[in-house]
């Protein structure tokens, strides 16, 4: 395989089309390569243009590094999977969606874990690290600390906010605890935990872990000074079995509470695609500003890959041989994505969305149409209906009656939910994302930050005022839950879109076997197939270069492995062959172009053929290149050694490699 991802990426794309344009209909090749080319020509003339005007307007503000969009394998893949449906398929995004969230379903545990590791690894300490050594003494977290998205401004009786809360308040030890309308309440309450509930807060393990409470200064006991401020004053407990370390209290903490469910992830991902709490809740452009910006640096997360030499490839443009080598300049956005992002803040604020194969047409959200889906996704019980309530959501929204009024130049051609659909399967890992940094599950991490008391502790205090210094602070959790949360989903693209790549490779041995008529080769082509697709190869779904290896190796089964060399009585023969010849080989071009339908006489003012000249001209110079330059090897395995008149004799000789000429 290839060493250059990007290269990877084509080569991949390359063969899928070119199977796809065998398998549907070989005439239209000669259009469809055109189109090809004119596409890639206008869009190579409109980045160079980009590239040009994003250069100097950096330059006029002195700075030396250009960001450039980052594709991440997510998109790379998503781009093959269209290649590999039939153009009318437009049930396939469908599949896609329903696959892609069930897996966000059935992977919760598997994202506690990865929480819960990522969170060991960020604070620096092993598993066994104690926190005794605070137990009973008083912690201060600062509320914006672990209310990033500022949903705690919001009450959850508030008919705009109440998807971003548990549907209900629970009763203290009952599991899943509703953690974020209890941290609300919180702030409601002069009391603490304890004092309203009569114990503290019990885990999961059945200990009372740590009392909770809202105050609005307190004196720091290292200077003695009163701070004023929204503060949580946590008060960690003394466990009855002794069990005080670091990883024991994550475990505890995050297996009494819903680290992530569909109830608060829907809302999650409705938002990232339509806008629609930012525009209810009324966002500011500051705050708007600030979350955009959040999700334009978790794209280009997804955009790192790892590899089998801990390089780090980001988008085929640089490579970082360790994690801690990417700076802050990476948390930065370029002039062009802060124009991107102030066009996403009018859209917001102007309740409308926007795709790509609309043009500029605002489509306005229906919001009360997500509101009402949502109402029926948290009433539900079962998780494979909330899944169907969504999907139909999706459909309702792509069919809105004001949507379909506005593109009446478009007319059928616009599939409006493929265009929702592409959108939603891009953004859910994101979405997951950042439907785990809700208050909740930032309570147990800051409580742990604070208890260590180590070099964090002190940054998180100083630096920490937004989405992005948060980022930047724990990029290595960041980086690393991104990347295995897309991972997830990169896992079942990459299942639907083998089995995909399968059947156009199937169908491209049996046309070869086909045109050969010839029964035994079919039967060659069958056997070859099945031995080759047998085998299930181990892929790491963080490496983009193993997930692209796989495909191209399935690819590759299209072009060769066909073992159907000619017996060696016609090998004997082929010595009496003359070798290739210029005219006959221009000859066959000839008869197959005329056969095609394609004009092969003078043009119709008398001058010849360009187009014959061309191609002739290819032929002579690749034929002449051969004749001078052209070589055979060939691997001339163990032969046994044979002793007339004995026969078989003791040994082989060793396999050696041979050379001839091809002409």
């Amino acid at each position: 395989m290839g060493q250059d991802l990007n290269n990877d990426y084509s080569s991949a794309k390359s063969k899928i089309s070119a199977y796809r344009t065998v398998n549907e209909n070989k005439k239209n090749e000669k259009n469809i390569n055109r189109e090809k080319v004119t596409e890639t020509s206008d869009k190579s003339k409109k980045d160079v243009v980009k590239q040009i005007n994003e250069i100097k307007n950096e330059l006029k503000e002195g700075k030396n590094k250009i960001k450039s969009e980052i594709k991440s394998q997510l998109e790379e893949l998503l781009d093959m999977f269209k290649q590999t449906v039939p153009k009318e398929a437009d049930q396939s995004f469908g599949l896609l969606v329903s696959f892609f969230l069930q897996a966000a379903v059935n992977t919760k545990e598997k994202i506690k874990f990865i929480i819960i590791d990522e969170l060991i690894s960020t604070l620096g300490c092993s598993e066994e690290q104690s926190y005794n050594n605070v137990v009973n003494q008083k912690i201060y977290i600062k509320v914006k600390h672990i209310d990033l998205f500022k949903r705690l401004l919001f009450s959850p009786d508030d008919n705009n906010a109440k998807y971003f809360y548990e549907k209900t308040t629970t009763q203290n030890g009952q599991i899943p605890y509703s953690m974020n309308r209890e941290l609300y309440h919180r702030l409601q309450s002069t009391q603490s935990f304890s004092q309203e509930y009569g114990q503290s807060y019990i885990g999961a393990s059945g200990n009372e872990l740590f009392d909770l409470k809202y105050v609005d200064n307190y004196i720091d006991p290292t200077t003695n000074v009163q701070v004023f401020g929204d503060y949580y004053e946590v008060t960690l407990k003394a466990q009855t079995s002794n069990l005080t370390s670091i990883s024991d209290f994550l475990y505890d903490y995050f297996s009494s509470i819903d680290v992530i469910s569909f109830d608060l992830l829907a809302p999650e991902i409705f938002n990232s695609l339509f806008g629609v709490f930012d525009f209810s809740l009324g966002l500011s452009s500051d705050e708007l500003r600030e979350q955009t910006k959040f999700e334009k640096i978790i794209k280009r997360i997804m955009g790192i890959c790892s590899d089998p030499t801990k390089s780090i490839d980001v988008a085929g443009t640089a490579k970082l041989s360790d994690l801690d080598f990417i700076d802050e300049s990476f948390f930065e956005v370029s002039n062009q994505e802060l124009r991107s992002i102030d066009e996403i803040i009018a859209n917001i604020q102007n309740g409308v969305v926007k795709y790509e194969d609309c043009g500029e047409i605002e489509l306005p959200v229906n919001v009360q149409l997500v509101y009402s889906s949502l109402d029926e996704v948290i009433t539900e019980n079962k998780d494979s209906r909330k899944l169907e309530i969504f999907q139909n959501a999706l459909s309702d929204i792509a069919n809105d009656p004001k949507w379909k009024t506005l593109v009446p130049k478009l007319g059928l051609d616009l599939n409006l939910l493929a265009a929702i659909q592409g959108d939603f399967l891009l953004k859910l890992p994101r979405a997951v994302f950042k439907a785990i940094l809700t208050p909740k599950v930032m309570l147990g991490f800051m409580i742990m930050v604070k208890a260590i008391k180590n070099n964090l502790t002190s940054l998180i205090d100083l630096t920490l005022e937004n989405l992005n210094d948060f980022l930047k602070i724990f990029k290595k959790f960041s980086i690393n839950v991104m990347k295995k949360i897309t991972s997830i989903f990169v896992e079942e693209l990459f299942k639907i879109l083998k089995k995909n790549i399968l059947l156009l490779v199937e169908t491209i041995l049996f046309e070869i076997a086909t045109e050969a008529k010839n029964k035994k080769l079919s039967m060659f082509a069958t056997i070859s197939y099945i031995l080759l697709v047998v085998g299930e190869a181990v892929v790491d779904y963080q490496n983009c270069k193993s997930v692209i290896d796989e495909i191209l190796k399935l690819l590759n089964l299209g072009l060769a492995k066909l073992d159907v060399g000619l017996p060696q009585f016609a090998l004997s023969g082929s010595r009496f062959l003359g070798g290739v010849s210029n005219i006959r080989s221009f000859s066959n071009t000839i008869e197959n172009l005329q056969k095609n339908g394609l004009p092969t006489g003078d043009a119709p003012d008398g001058k010849p053929n360009l187009m014959n000249i061309a191609f002739k001209s290819m032929i002579d110079g690749m034929n002449k290149e051969q004749a001078e330059n052209g070589k055979t090897e060939i691997a001339i395995p163990p032969l046994q050694v044979f002793v007339p008149p004995l026969g078989a004799g003791p040994g082989f000789t060793k396999p050696v490699k041979g050379y001839g000429k091809s002409y």
